[in-house]
């Protein structure tokens, strides 16, 4: 697991990940260059990446809050600061957080093998 970060004026796709899901310490962060470069490849660009990114991070805080002693665990802050910065994000980029697509369906009894095509009528 690598940690790499180098603001520039050309930045790289890694590093725009790593700027915008706050990943810029390696001692702080939840996510490495491998992971980044599998969710780049995955989502194809990084605006997708990050929002990958930042559901991984709130996945990886969503284990529960425990205390042992006198240390006291407690992911639940840190979780809903991903949250409310992923819901920030999916505005900035204008990604959806919810997709929908259309569904033709036949009845049962209709025989129907494939979708109409409702740009022909028969009716002339």
């Amino acid at each position: 697991m690598t940690f790499t970060y180098s603001p520039s004026a050309t930045p790289t796709d890694l590093t725009r990940v790593r700027f915008h899901t706050g990943q810029t310490v390696s001692a702080e962060s939840f996510l490495s260059d491998e992971e980044i470069a599998m969710m780049i490849a995955e989502e194809t660009t990084w605006k997708p990446a990050v929002i990958a990114g930042l559901k991984f991070i709130i996945l990886k805080l969503s284990q529960p809050d425990f205390q042992a002693d006198w240390l006291k665990v407690s992911n639940g802050t840190a979780r809903a600061g991903y949250q409310l910065m992923l819901n920030e994000k999916r505005r900035e980029f204008g990604i959806s957080a919810i997709t929908a697509t259309a569904v033709h369906t036949y009845r049962a009894d209709s025989l129907a093998t494939e979708a109409p095509d409702y740009e022909s009528t028969d009716d002339e």
